[in-house]
């Protein structure tokens, strides 16, 4: 038998004839079908990409960001620093003028209260010398000798001097 004749031969011509036949059909569907993939592979390569870009874009400016952000505190401390430091200058200013007036009122009241008391004791001796004088000279049995009175007005000038504070 010869090869034509054989039913073999003619079932692998089919077959080789049908697959020659569909694989034009199909090579333009796969290709049509892997441009089709390509393209949507490419867009999403293109979108990460931009992605990719924008993510690094935002990264750089986050990072300037921080490091910015590092000299404003800075800045703001020292700022803040500074204000204190004034706050405080004016603070203790205020301070010494409150306490400075305070003092002056102090001694403006004590040098009050030593003059009236020096006016009260120096009015207080002269009533009561008035008193005893007025009481001596009208006991007239027992006339005071001139010692006596010396002695008397020494006292009380004494007393007068202490009195009015020299």
């Amino acid at each position: 038998m010869t090869e034509l004749q054989n039913p073999e031969f003619w079932v692998a011509f089919a077959f080789c004839l049908v697959v020659l036949l569909m694989v034009k059909p199909l090579k333009q569907k796969l290709s049509v079908w892997g441009a089709a993939r390509a393209s949507l592979i490419k867009k999403e390569i293109d979108e990460s990409h931009q992605l990719r870009e924008k993510a690094e874009a935002l990264y750089d400016e986050y990072q300037n960001r921080t490091k910015n952000s590092d000299k404003e505190c800075i800045e703001i401390i020292n700022e803040a620093k500074k204000e204190a430091i004034l706050i405080q200058q004016d603070a203790d200013e205020k301070i010494c003028q409150r306490l400075a007036t305070r003092k002056k009122d102090v001694q403006d009241r004590i040098r009050a209260i030593e003059e009236n008391t020096g006016q009260d004791i120096t009015a207080i001796l002269l009533e009561q010398l008035m008193t005893k004088t007025k009481e001596m000279l009208q006991d007239e049995s027992v006339p005071p000798s001139e010692k006596e009175t010396d002695k008397a007005l020494e006292k009380v000038f004494r007393v007068l001097e202490r009195v009015t504070f020299k």
